[in-house]
């Protein structure tokens, strides 16, 4: 049977594994590759098959590289058998070209990721890229993975995968950050604290609903909201003479040049 092994149980990486065993109902096709020792017993107590290392790999073995970037090298060094293993390899290490990944492996059945902290609860966005004439069944394998944590999308320019890494992946944190200001009007105005977070986090998942329910675009959904002369047109009014797009634009234009330069 093929095996997929996960290099890195972290954040991602468990990710990955929690969302494929509740999508296979079983857990008996994959491998955890885990040095911290804490973290292993954790998963060997939920059911998975632990190791420190790499064993020798099927052709057919799929790896998910999800150690911190920084690590990647040493993880290399502890890890021989991936260097010799010429099967399908995902990395979602951010700042990793495919080039260098290609380098350092030595073949090039492999995919270069950017899944967003969302796919910890099956909801996320993964953006990848693999070159024009990687194999379908490479391909199909990754999607398969990508599929369980969430939704995603092909680029097909590797330099795309900055602006992935901006939108897709820092976009949690922007969410997050109007969320909170959204809570802090609420306590500025009268609500408790435990009042302001229920108001602004149903909005921002009762919003999602009703855009995807209706099937309007985003713009529909403000219009609609919007009266004449009304309270919330003040209010869009209010962000837009203070550049709010703009401001957004250039915050994510910040984090891909960024994403460009670590890459680099």
């Amino acid at each position: 049977m093929k095996n997929i092994h996960v290099l890195g149980a972290g954040h991602m990486g468990g990710a990955i594994l929690r969302a494929l065993k509740k999508n296979q109902n079983s857990s008996a096709n994959l491998r955890v590759i885990e040095t911290d020792s804490q973290r292993a017993r954790s998963w060997q107590k939920l059911g998975y098959k632990v190791a420190p290392k790499l064993d020798e790999l099927s052709s057919e073995d799929c790896v998910v590289l999800a150690v911190p970037p920084q690590q990647f090298e040493n993880a290399l060094t502890l890890n021989p058998a991936l260097t010799r293993h010429c099967g399908p390899v995902i990395s979602v290490m951010a700042g990793i070209t495919h080039a260098s990944l290609v380098r350092f492996l030595g073949h090039d059945a492999i995919v270069r990721a950017i899944p967003n902290t969302p796919s910890e609860v099956s909801q996320g966005v993964t953006m990848y890229y693999a070159p024009q004439s990687s194999s379908s069944a490479l391909l199909e394998e990754a999607r398969q993975i990508f599929d369980a944590i969430g939704i995603s999308l092909r680029v097909e320019e590797e330099w795309q995968i900055d602006t992935g890494t901006a939108l897709a992946g820092g976009g949690p944190a922007l969410v997050a950050y109007f969320a909170e200001a959204l809570q802090d009007y609420g306590l500025r105005s009268g609500l408790d604290r435990e009042q302001a977070a229920l108001v602004a986090l149903q909005l921002l998942s009762g919003t999602t609903a009703l855009i995807r329910a209706q099937g309007k675009t985003v713009s529909q959904i403000c219009q609609e909201v919007q009266t004449p002369g009304g309270t919330t047109e003040h209010a869009i009014g209010t962000l837009a003479n203070a550049g709010f797009k703009g401001l957004i634009g250039s915050a994510l234009d910040s984090a891909a040049r960024r994403s460009m330069q670590l890459g680099q």
